[in-house]
């Protein structure tokens, strides 16, 4: 299989922390010790995010995102639906659109990217993540877990 990367964008702020739960979650499920998949967790990554692109075949990039759904709601945007993650904001400003249009650019995309948004409510610094987030980012995890395992080869 060839090597992917997972990363989830949040901070400790309440509902923000969504990336990081499914990074969290991920780790419950082992996928940590898998040698084909790199996880990180990061905060503002800005022009970072670019290297950590690199030399990857696959990357799912996980973040909390302002929108007018309810808290909780999943989102995934294909590279067309770009645009549509601007008006369905990424709660750490236009960073991390500017470093994968700037990535585009530099021709340092992988070759699939899956970029998925956690509608949010309140970022509020020290507060837990409210259960409607920390709900969709355990679904998000089990997707991820079954994107990433191969199907059974029937006989």
């Amino acid at each position: 299989m060839s090597r992917v990367r997972i990363l989830g964008i949040g901070s400790p702020s309440g509902d923000d922390q969504a990336g990081w739960l499914v990074v969290d979650a991920l780790a419950a499920h082992g996928v940590h010790a898998r040698d084909d998949v790199v996880i990180d967790k990061l905060d503002r990554p800005g022009v970072q995010l670019i290297s950590l692109l690199e030399n990857a075949d696959w990357v799912i990039l996980v973040d909390a995102m302002q929108s007018d759904d309810p808290p909780g709601h999943v989102q995934r945007f294909d590279r067309k639906d770009w645009p549509a993650y601007i008006e369905g904001l990424s709660s750490h400003g236009l960073g991390v659109l500017d470093a994968l249009l700037l990535a585009r650019e530099l021709g340092k995309l992988p070759a699939r990217l899956d970029l998925y948004g956690i509608a949010i409510g309140a970022a509020t610094p020290g507060e837990p993540a409210q259960s409607a987030v920390m709900a969709a980012a355990t679904q998000l995890a089990r997707r991820i877990v079954g994107d990433l395992t191969p199907p059974v080869r029937q006989a």
